[in-house]
């Protein structure tokens, strides 16, 4: 075999995998326009709400009236809304500000420690 013969191939194969790759890509979901790949920050936000405490609004997090429409639902189907805040009256900081203490308190027998500073 002459060297222009045995040089060619290497560059044939490796032609190949330029236009068309290896194929390891294949099993990865396609993104579309109407769907992007999640950011890491959209990922943090996933965790964020996956625990018992919400800390940015420093509730137990299956009563956040602030995070959950489900939750919100119910807390002005009983009345219990405050309009000006856009939240349950109950966990209005911001009107009472010794509710906090009493979430502030539920958090402290749960975990025997101070709750996050609540990022509102």
């Amino acid at each position: 075999m002459s060297f222009v013969r045995i040089a060619t191939i290497p560059l044939a194969v490796s032609s190949v995998f330029l236009l068309f790759g290896c194929g390891q890509g294949e099993n990865k979901p396609e993104q579309t326009k109407d769907k992007p790949a999640p950011t890491a920050a959209a990922k943090s936000d996933e965790t964020k709400h996956a625990g018992w405490w919400c800390d940015e609004h420093g509730i137990p997090e299956a009563e956040c009236s602030m995070c959950s429409p489900k939750v919100a639902a119910a807390f002005k189907k009983k009345g219990d809304w405050c309009d000006k805040h856009d939240r349950a009256k109950s966990q209005c900081f911001l009107c009472d500000p010794k509710l906090k203490e009493k979430y502030a308190a539920r958090y402290r027998a749960k975990y025997g420690k101070e709750p996050p500073p609540i990022e509102e």
